[in-house]
């Protein structure tokens, strides 16, 4: 099945990105898991670099129908990243350059 990363404030697609936007305070929001799968990893990184981060769940997971809280305070005045998710079935999905800025305070969604 074909897994997604949507937000709630975005019905229909993906993600935006917008690279105007610069970080000044640390951005959180909440992802839920609406699969059938476990999310077992989630890394961010900044789109300039070609190696992920650390995993952010670190040795928790996200079980269907759970949520977790995510902060990011990096320091850094990005607002841009792109994430990875990786599933319990091997599935992995992957969104280039969400604009974090715009998506702080807000819910993230992954879906089927």
């Amino acid at each position: 099945m074909i897994k997604q990363l949507i937000t709630a404030s975005v019905l229909g697609m993906a993600m935006l990105a917008s690279s105007a936007s610069a970080q000044t305070d640390p951005i959180s929001f909440t992802l839920t898991n609406e699969t059938e799968y476990t999310l077992t990893h989630l890394y961010i990184s900044l789109p300039s670099t070609d190696q992920w981060e650390e995993d952010i769940f670190g040795d928790d997971v996200l079980a269907p129908g759970d949520t977790f809280e995510i902060s990011i305070d990096d320091g850094l005045d990005e607002c841009v990243y792109d994430i990875r998710a990786d599933f319990e079935d091997g599935d992995s999905i992957q969104i280039g350059s969400v604009d974090f800025c715009e998506l702080d305070g807000s819910d993230l969604v992954v879906s089927e």
